[in-house]
């Protein structure tokens, strides 16, 4: 007899920076989480990922949580940069590559010679390795006899999937997330899978919330007590902003932070991409189309705050930087994928007296990241409500300054500790394939008063585009 509600729904989500497994209940609240550090090893033959660590953690928590509440549902959630070559035997044929990685410069320019077209991918070639074709491009071209024996391919969140069931399946959040191996229009692989030859690697489709198998049995232990159906997975960041749509939000963007800010606009439309500015397009799980725009900001507050976390940045500190003309201009990180296009290839600067404290690190890194991330808004025209979700969030420096500086909307804060989990959780309610209702609590933030903020960011602009 099938269950009407999962009683209860692990959640594996293997992040960049940390895999952990949450479990909900069936009305979609958290229970409880388990969580392990993100491991990659350096090479050869290049940068990867250590599939091991989440594997690990599923034997030994699974078990442990599933005794506190019976798992019916298994729900895979995984960033969406990275490719699994699998052989024959399901054994991996390549190690899965961090998107961290840095191809080759022939590599790079023999890809860009025969690269889809934007309009078809709606994705410039992004940084790194970050484009999943360009990761198996460099594959197959520098490993060939490796990549040889591959028989399917898939994105990591459906091999996490595949590691958790034995099944192989291609998602459409996941196949769309900036890889250039779909045709964004069609839904159907893009030419430069063709030309490559690799449609028949591809698995057949399935939807974000159809089961497509059960949890192997050495991830149950000896006591399991729930029907454990492995769901085919989400995107994490789709992940994120499925959970606002099942909250009835309509029209809004929603900006989903972390080691990356991206923002999902509902109202924007892929005629409006500007391929220099860090727009890029996503397909959510029910297949409709969403404009983001991207912005390596965890990094980049990272670097530019040496470390020094968001809670200690003020407003105080922020006027200061202000009144003494101290800018931070893009960019600081690798990446140069954002809302400013003409820094490309610059390393990021500090202009005019250096930060003097700890404070002043974290107020200009908040400062900054305001910044673009309203320039970001700026480029995909977003005019409606903004939602603010992860740890950004909890920079209350960050949010007033960005509510200052977007006059004409309001802006808000959620105060779900990790939205993509909680999204994926409602995956396991979408039997029917209807989005379920789950409240959502959102606080709304009150603009800051600096003095000259509008006049500092005009600056600001004219400065980071020289």
């Amino acid at each position: 007899m099938e269950l009407q509600l999962p009683r209860g729904i692990a959640v594996i989500d293997a992040g960049k920076t940390n895999t952990k497994i949450v479990l909900f209940g069936p009305d979609g609240g958290l229970v409880t989480e388990r969580k392990v550090a993100s491991q990659n090893h350096e090479g050869p033959p290049y940068r990867h990922i250590d599939p091991t660590v989440f594997m690990g953690l599923c034997q030994a928590a699974l078990p442990e949580l599933d005794a506190i509440l019976p798992i019916d549902v298994v729900v895979p959630c995984a960033h969406g940069a990275a490719m699994a070559c699998v052989a024959a035997d399901g054994s991996l044929a390549l190690p899965v590559m961090d998107y961290t990685s840095e191809p080759p410069p022939d590599i790079i320019a023999a890809y860009r010679k025969i690269q889809p077209p934007f309009h078809e991918v709606y994705s410039p070639l992004l940084p790194m390795a970050l484009t999943h074709a360009l990761q198996l491009f460099w594959q197959q071209q520098a490993f060939p006899q490796e990549f040889a024996k591959t028989q399917t391919l898939m994105t990591w969140i459906q091999y996490v999937g595949f590691c958790l069931s034995g099944v192989a399946i291609s998602e459409i959040s996941s196949m769309s997330c900036q890889t250039h191996l779909l045709n964004v229009n069609t839904g159907k692989p893009s030419s430069f899978v063709r030309a490559m030859g690799w449609e028949k690697f591809l698995p057949p489709f399935a939807k974000a919330w159809e089961p497509i198998g059960s949890l192997h049995e050495k991830f149950r232990g000896r006591a399991f007590r729930g029907a454990g159906k492995v769901l085919a997975g989400v995107h994490d960041s789709n992940g994120n902003y499925l959970r606002y749509l099942a909250a009835d939000q309509k029209r809004f963007t929603l900006l989903s932070t972390g080691t990356w800010i991206i923002g999902f606009d509902t109202e924007a439309r892929l005629q409006s991409l500007d391929e220099s500015r860090g727009m890029v397009s996503n397909t959510d799980v029910l297949g409709n189309h969403v404009v983001c725009c991207r912005f390596f900001g965890g990094k980049e507050f990272e670097i530019l705050g040496e470390g020094v976390p968001g809670d200690e940045a003020t407003l105080n500190a922020v006027q200061d930087l202000i009144a003494q003309e101290t800018f931070a201009l893009p960019y600081f990180s690798d990446s140069v994928d954002g809302p400013v296009p003409h820094r490309s290839g610059s390393r990021g600067e500090i202009t005019g007296p250096a930060p003097a404290s700890p404070e002043q690190r974290a107020s200009l890194a908040s400062l900054y990241c305001a910044l673009m991330v309203s320039e970001s808004l700026n480029s995909i025209g977003s005019t409606h409500d903004i939602i603010v979700d992860g740890p950004f969030s909890e920079n209350l420096v960050f949010l007033m300054v960005l509510a200052q500086l977007r006059p004409n909307q309001d802006l808000f804060a959620s105060d779900l500790r990790d939205g993509t989990t909680a999204g994926a959780a409602c995956l396991a309610l979408m039997q029917s394939g209807d989005l379920p209702h789950v409240p959502l609590s959102l606080v709304q933030i009150h603009a800051s008063k600096l003095a000259g903020l509008q006049e500092y960011a005009a600056t600001w602009l004219d400065l980071a585009h020289r």
